[in-house]
């Protein structure tokens, strides 16, 4: 077996008090290297080499999506080492800036959740509370502009 180091990046993009929430394909989840049976999932992906992470979320969420965001600061860090691969995830909070969403192949659907339809979701616990900080971040942003 082969043995690596994988860097992610994943956003949770807010537009008007929603976060966009995607569906993986089934190929995606079968191809999964930690979760093959959960559904949701965030924009992103793996950063390449010699691309600074915040390139490379510009780029992931670009290609799954075709939307303009404005990436704003980390708001996790998931670092595990299984099937002797290391994988660090770097969650974002991000904008939405323009554009409409056209998945890839990767995603079968998606949706725009306020956080109350979050809370109340069958969403993995992880997810719900990376999506409760994005809010929380883009909020405190919004207040310190003012």
């Amino acid at each position: 077996m082969q043995k690596g180091f994988v860097v992610a990046v994943k956003a949770v993009i807010v537009k008007e008090n929603r976060v966009l929430v995607l569906q993986r394909s089934k190929e995606e989840m079968e191809q999964s290297y930690l979760n093959k049976y959960q559904k949701w999932d965030l924009p992103g992906g793996g950063v390449h080499f010699h691309e600074k992470s915040e390139d490379g979320l510009y780029r992931e969420i670009w290609e799954e999506t075709g939307l303009q965001v404005e990436i704003k600061n980390p708001i996790s860090l998931f670092d595990v080492i299984k099937n002797q691969v290391h994988l660090c995830i770097f969650t974002y909070a991000a904008v939405w800036k323009s554009g409409e969403v056209c998945l890839s192949h990767e995603h079968e659907a998606f949706d725009w959740f306020t956080l109350e339809e979050v809370e109340e979701s069958s969403m993995p616990h992880w997810l719900k509370r990376d999506i409760l900080r994005a809010f929380v971040q883009i909020n405190e942003t919004k207040t310190n502009d003012t």
